[in-house]
């Protein structure tokens, strides 16, 4: 891939170069990652059960059961989903789960992670450590004869044949605890000047691979930065062309969602990825949810001009 970007107006390409040789002096590497502790666990016995009733072979399934029911973690899923979300929308994709954070949103970015993490850790103690008794009853009963307290630290039989259990609550806490996680991990980017030839020959890596690894990574960042400009404004452009369109706050709400950090996530100073931007930035400044909800008039002259701003925005070729 060519590091040339063309912007088709019209029938005018307009070329610019571009130079991602600066990327690890403007943008690091952020890896992210939650988890929540297992929420099945194989029955062995049911599986050697079910198999022999329905004579079933021996790889055909397994039973899994649910250790928890869905509302004991659901709100801390949530949280993460939400942390998950905004690392994916202030970073553009470099590898799995490692995304490219512009040092100009660093700040932004260690602040709302830090009150995404405090938040997650409140509803780890108000949701699920609170009352962890709940969880051991609901357990037992759903599972009825084959609930097994070896899959809760601090559960153990007190009478198997009543289904009566003794359950130490903070062992439970304590050990369960550990088992969520959030993180968030700064990582430079990448180039050939971290390794010797010596460490380069023993891994099998080619130096200058390493660069361009990252020239590439940085070219598709581009592409990926101007589809999540162009997508809010193919929804505008579909939803007015709807008979009686719903408007929603979103609908510009959008659009004005990646104008705010488009400017930043420009790692190349890319005119194209600018003009569209300031396009964008043109169109929420003539138009608005009130307007465009109660005017059919409006609403008809903003679908001309979305219209018009998608077909140039799909014109630029990246």
């Amino acid at each position: 891939m060519s590091d040339a970007l063309a912007i088709t107006r019209g029938h005018k390409p307009i070329e610019s170069d571009i130079d991602m040789s600066n990327l690890k002096d403007r943008a690091v590497l952020m890896r992210f990652s939650a988890g929540l502790p297992g929420e099945q666990r194989q029955d062995k016995n049911v599986t050697a059960e079910v198999k022999q009733q329905k004579q079933l072979g021996e790889r055909a399934g397994k039973w899994d059961k649910y250790l928890y029911p869905p509302e004991a973690l659901e709100a801390i899923k949530a949280k993460q989903g939400e942390a998950r979300e905004y690392h994916n929308e202030v970073t553009l994709p470099f590898d799995t789960g490692i995304g490219i954070l512009p040092a100009a949103l660093i700040k932004e970015y260690g602040d709302r992670m830090r009150q995404f993490k405090g938040e997650v850790d409140n509803l780890v103690e108000s949701t699920f450590l609170a009352d962890p008794q709940k969880w051991i009853d609901w357990a037992v009963k759903e599972h009825n004869g084959t609930f097994e307290p070896g899959n809760y630290p601090g559960c153990q039989w007190a009478d198997q044949a009543s289904h009566t259990v003794k359950f130490d609550q903070d062992e439970f806490r304590n050990t369960m605890r550990k088992k969520f996680y959030f993180r968030s991990e700064p990582l430079p980017v990448p180039d050939s000047e971290h390794f010797t030839a010596g460490v380069s020959s023993l891994l099998g890596t080619d130096l200058e691979s390493v660069n361009l690894r990252v020239r590439d990574a940085a070219a598709e960042a581009q592409r990926e930065l101007l589809s999540r400009i162009l997508a809010p404004v193919k929804k505008m452009a579909e939803v007015l062309g709807r008979e009686n369109p719903r408007i929603y706050e979103t609908l510009t709400g959008n659009i004005k969602a990646i104008c705010r950090i488009a400017p930043a996530l420009n790692l190349a100073d890319d005119p194209a990825i600018a003009s569209a931007i300031q396009d964008c930035e043109t169109l929420l400044a003539k138009f608005d949810t009130e307007g465009l909800r109660e005017q059919p008039s409006i609403r008809r002259q903003a679908k001309d001009e979305v219209d018009n701003l998608v077909a140039r925005l799909s014109g630029y070729k990246l």
